[in-house]
């Protein structure tokens, strides 16, 4: 009897076992059927598209322009994009066997090349011809796709070439919740993807809001589990039906000279600093170079860092400041000599031992204890005297363009520029030793190498201030203009007269003509005359590296360039400045006469 109530149990449990089976399977096709055949448009509390994910999923792209805005220079050379016709190939011609012997014919090269170059490929690419690509003519172009060879295509392709000016210009990068923060309302309603690449640095972040993509313009095709198109070969092209993107960006460099530049310092061996050359009548940016390069793949190496726009120690740069405001308060005239003999304290012999020199002459061989010696004397009576001629020049705020467009404010054409800073402690107005410091350029003095262009650019125009530009406006894919940047007044008009700046004139020309002045054996002999200054600052812990300005413009006589070079790992007797500056000079010179 047992038996048989054990073997019932069994079945009784087999029975409910199958039951539940039978309802859970009943329950899953009943949730397939409502997943497949009712909700495929709003599956989940997420409401998941079904049929666009699976779109999706089998979707690929081959991108011909991401639609984000580009950079040109006042020429209309792109500075960092290239976009022209090209051969488009994917690789499933190699199984379909097509002819490309006519494709060949057209490029006029050998038909194996177009064959080799599909065998080992898994997606579409570009054809290189010799590992470059190769630029159709709008003729080859047309001709390529009337004969419509599914899997060849030729069209208009972006091509990210070498950055120029990467520093300024900046670069781009895919960061979702910066995205978000961003632009959230376009995310929220969908108008733009968190992937969109946004500007990281330079005037790529700065100017973002306008050159965003709206869409990239590619060509979509459709593959099956084996990667294999679908629908036949039918490959579509897709781009936003929109005539004002991407945008341009107009900049005020000149490709030529950029790339000049930067050659003539590399040329002499200068590796850690940079230059930055201005027109003087515009205030514009002609050149940006920051050594060492910036590798756009690498964003945070030690080349990411733009010396243009960070403050160092100036040296006798600063000189400059000093002599302005000993000029306006009239504590000095010509025949006043300084005892140069003497060290920057007064307190010893000079090791630079110059003898009895004039106010002009010491500006024009960089004596210490004469700027030392005035600054001390004009800070009995006014503390704030440096820092107010430092600010009449132009040399410690921040003198990149910087306005509001629209809704957007404070857009700065130099976003990581960094601000100068004079005297930081009242104690050092108190302290010989460190206004002698102060006054040459030392100390707690530091200012960018821009600020300093900038300030030549003053004294060059008699004393105006204007901010510097680095870009002239925006444009529409269709021409028209989207925002101009015009030229600016820097600062509440509080500058130099145009007397001192005749007089800083004199001094700036002196360096260089004195037969003693310290720029006079390296630049007398340009075919621009050149007016400026040099400086030597010592920097590190122990004083124990220097670095090397030299800040002028030319030609002296009718000022038309600013040019400022600033060497950061300069060695004692090997002044890589001068050398870049004479080459720079002579390369203008010549490219002004052609």
């Amino acid at each position: 009897m047992s038996n048989g109530g054990d073997s019932m149990t069994v079945r009784k449990r087999m029975i409910w076992v199958l039951g539940i089976f039978l309802l859970a399977m009943f329950v899953f096709i009943i949730r397939l059927a409502y997943v497949q055949l009712i909700a495929t448009h709003h599956i989940t509390k997420y409401d998941i598209d079904l049929v666009q994910e699976s779109i999706k999923q089998r979707t690929k792209k081959f991108v011909l322009h991401s639609g984000r805005g580009y950079f040109t220079d006042r020429n209309g050379q792109s500075l960092h994009m290239d976009y022209f016709p090209s051969l488009i190939l994917f690789p499933y011609l190699k199984e379909e066997g097509w002819s490309l012997s006519k494709v060949a014919q057209i490029l006029n090269i050998d038909t194996e090349k177009l064959i080799t170059s599909i065998e080992h490929a898994n997606e579409p690419f570009i054809f290189k011809d010799n590992g470059v690509r190769r630029r159709l003519s709008i003729t080859e172009m047309n001709k390529i796709n009337e004969l419509k060879i599914p899997g060849v295509y030729a069209h208009f392709v972006q091509e990210r070439t070498e950055n120029i000016a990467p520093h300024l210009v900046g670069v781009v990068g895919e960061n979702v919740e910066e995205v978000k923060k961003r632009y959230k309302a376009q995310v929220e309603n969908g108008t733009l993807s968190v992937h969109t690449e946004i500007g990281v640095s330079g005037m790529e972040r700065s100017l973002d809001p306008f050159l965003i993509s709206q869409g990239s313009s590619e060509l979509n095709y459709f593959v099956d589990n084996l990667g294999r198109p679908l629908f036949g070969y039918d490959v579509r092209y897709h781009a936003p039906a929109d005539p004002y993107h991407p945008t341009e960006v107009v900049t005020t460099l000149d490709k030529d000279i950029q790339n000049y530049v930067t050659d003539a310092l590399k040329e002499t061996g200068l590796t850690y600093g940079g230059a930055v050359l201005l027109d003087v009548k515009t205030n514009d940016l002609i050149s940006l170079v920051s050594l060492p390069t910036f590798n756009i793949h690498f964003p945070f190496d030690e080349g990411a860092k733009n010396h243009i726009v960070s403050s160092y120690t100036p040296g006798s740069i600063f000189k400059i400041v000093v002599a302005a405001a000993a000029i306006d308060q009239n504590i000095t005239n010509k025949f006043d000599l300084f005892d140069c003999n003497r060290n920057l304290y007064g307190d010893q012999e000079e090791p630079r031992m110059l003898g009895s020199l004039t106010f002009q002459e010491s500006f024009a061989q960089s004596c210490n204890y004469t700027f030392a010696k005035l600054a001390s004397e004009m800070l009995k009576t006014d503390n704030q005297v440096l820092q107010r001629y430092a600010e009449k020049l132009g040399l410690v705020d921040k003198v990149g363009w910087n306005g509001d467009i629209y809704r957007l404010e404070n857009i700065a054409h130099f976003p990581e520029e960094e601000e100068g800073t004079i005297i930081v402690s009242e104690e050092d107005i108190g302290n010989p030793y460190a206004i002698a410091q102060t006054a040459i350029g030392q100390k707690n003095v530091r200012v960018t190498p821009l600020a300093v262009a900038n300030m030549l650019a003053t004294i060059a125009r008699g004393g105006e201030k204007r901010q510097v530009r680095s870009a002239t406006k925006i444009k529409y894919e269709n021409g028209t203009t989207v925002v101009e940047f015009p030229t600016q007044q820097l600062g509440d008009g509080n500058q130099i007269s145009t007397y001192t700046a005749m007089r800083l004139q004199e001094l700036l020309r002196s360096v260089v003509k004195q037969k003693k002045g310290t720029a006079n054996s390296k630049l007398s002999n340009s075919p621009y005359l050149v007016a400026g200054k040099t400086g030597t600052a010592e920097k590190g812990k122990n004083k124990e590296k220097l670095s090397h300005w030299f800040a002028g413009y030319f030609p002296a006589d009718k000022p038309k360039y600013v040019l400022v070079i600033v060497d950061l790992d300069h060695h004692s007797g090997n002044y890589k400045t001068l050398k870049a500056y004479q080459k720079i000079v002579k390369y203008l010179y010549e490219f002004d006469q052609n």
